[in-house]
């Protein structure tokens, strides 16, 4: 029986398509990491902005009451342009990305130094600007940006008042469009640069020292995967199932198709010893009954003529001494049966195949089994394929193949009956069968009759061994061809085998 891949070799052989465990975890840690990375990198960027807002508004908190208190921007519901323009002048000369607005109490656009095409709102929150001036120590504040309809920025604010009453507030955004395209352009800067630079290579120093740690903790589970695989590459070939032979993955993924399928090998095995054992039971009462039959007539027969002695007349001592060697021959044949099965189920027979004559092969055997097929009142003929065909295998061992199943086919068929052996070549194949009139066999006996030993209930004949059909099976698995049996109840039996053409 052949034998699987080598250890060694099966283990290249498959390493090449498994994708290792540490290197899964490896990578699944490294996509991690890059997420942990870029998410850091993100918060880095957005916390340096919120810090530069916070410091920006702190800086400038008070620069709207300053102003408030120099200029009077507001004269009653009368906007002071004059003031507006020279605020405006200031504001461009100190911080150019200032941008100025005048709102009434409820925080509707009163004035702005933007131009009317710029402005996006007509109204902006009061909300932050009420958190602005009672909360001194809650920053950075974004409130809305009249320029945009969505953003809001950092902003500092101061209330307009008159005589107690307010007239209205002075909204400075700190920090318009121009400074957030700047904001932008700084987070490519050196220090952001070199903060996501180092998280990078503290993330890629821990994974490689992760990849080493997995390799290092996985390394006894690749060992048992390779003690595995050598188990499986010294089984046979059937043995194991394909898909396990042929699993893929990690080592989990093998280890775990490697061992449901050694769990079926084992409870094969265990079937199959169960079976032998069931066999080798009905093998020793089978025998044991076989070789008794004739032990007993024979013992029977010398205990009668030694009782009887001289009383016994010639003709008596003719009868018994030819009852006993006849019991002495079937006792033979069915040691003789008993050995050439064990030698054929030993190995230690090699098939000496050479070619031969499939017609002229068929008509010898016929020729020897004539006499008995005449005496039988039995028909007996040779019928060989009409293409003139050549068969390569062990002729000696064949004929005991071809004899065994001639033998079988003249005892079961009824005084009046035919026996056929025909042939037919196929390109590679010639079939031989062995066809009978016989009573047949019932479809359910056909699995068991090349079973040792095994005989079909109908079949009361007891004066055989009841191994020629075990023999005949195992020299043609020797020759690695096939037999079939084909048979109804009361229609005849037809037994086919193959042989290997010859060129």
């Amino acid at each position: 029986m052949g034998r699987g891949l080598p250890g060694g070799d099966a283990c290249r052989a498959r390493g090449a398509g498994v994708k290792a465990l540490h290197l899964r975890l490896t990578l699944v840690l490294a996509v991690l990491f890059a997420a942990l990375s870029a998410g850091l990198i993100a918060m880095l960027g957005a916390t340096s902005d919120r810090y530069a807002d916070e410091v920006l508004q702190r800086l400038n908190a008070d620069i709207a009451m300053y102003v408030v208190r120099e200029l009077p921007l507001l004269e009653g519901d009368t906007v002071n342009r004059a003031a507006l323009d020279e605020l405006g002048r200031r504001a461009m000369t100190v911080n150019p990305s200032t941008e100025i607005y005048l709102l009434s109490p409820s925080g509707r656009m009163l004035s702005s130094l933007l131009p009317r095409e710029r402005i996006r709102r007509s109204r902006v929150d009061l909300r932050p600007i009420e958190r602005f001036l009672n909360n001194a120590n809650s920053r950075p504040i974004y409130g809305d940006d009249p320029s945009s309809a969505s953003a809001r920025r950092v902003f500092s604010v101061a209330p307009i008042e008159r005589r107690g009453q307010l007239q209205g507030y002075l909204y400075v955004i700190l920090g318009g469009g121009r400074a957030q395209s700047v904001a932008a352009q700084l987070r490519g800067s050196y220090s952001l640069r070199t903060a996501a630079s180092t998280v990078l290579l503290v993330f890629a120093a821990a994974l490689l020292v992760a990849g080493l740690l997995f390799t290092a903790l996985t390394r006894r589970l690749r060992r048992l995967g390779e003690r595995m695989q050598v188990w499986a590459g010294a089984l046979p070939k059937d043995a194991l199932e394909t898909a396990a032979l042929a699993a893929g993955g990690d080592e989990i993924g093998v280890l775990t198709a490697r061992f449901e399928s050694m769990s079926q090998a084992i409870e094969r095995q265990i079937r199959q010893l169960k079976s032998t054992d069931s066999l080798r039971r009905e093998l020793i009462a089978n025998v044991s009954h076989d070789l008794r039959t004739p032990l007993t007539t024979l013992r029977g027969y010398i205990e009668t003529l030694q009782l009887r002695g001289s009383d016994a007349s010639s003709a008596d001592w003719r009868t018994h001494l030819e009852v006993a060697l006849n019991q002495t021959d079937q006792l033979g044949r069915m040691i003789d049966a008993l050995f050439e099965l064990a030698r054929l189920e030993s190995g230690s027979i090699v098939p000496n195949q050479e070619p031969f004559e499939v017609a002229e092969w068929l008509q010898d055997v016929a020729q020897r089994f004539q006499i008995r097929a005449r005496q039988s009142g039995i028909e007996l003929h040779a019928v060989p394929s009409a293409t003139r065909a050549s068969a390569r295998a062990d002729l000696q061992l064949m004929e005991r193949v071809l004899g065994n199943l001639l033998e079988n086919a003249l005892r079961f068929t009824p005084r009046g009956g035919q026996v056929r052996m025909e042939s037919t070549a196929e390109p590679a194949l010639v079939r031989v069968r062995v066809v009978d009139t016989g009573g047949g066999i019932d479809p359910g006996h056909l699995p068991r009759l090349f079973d040792r030993f095994y005989s079909a209930p109908d079949h009361s004949d007891r004066n055989r061994a009841g191994l020629g059909l075990a023999i005949v099976k195992r020299i043609v698995d020797l020759h690695g061809q096939q037999v079939t049996i084909h048979s109804q109840h009361g229609a005849g039996t037809t037994v086919e085998f193959t042989l290997a053409r010859a060129a």
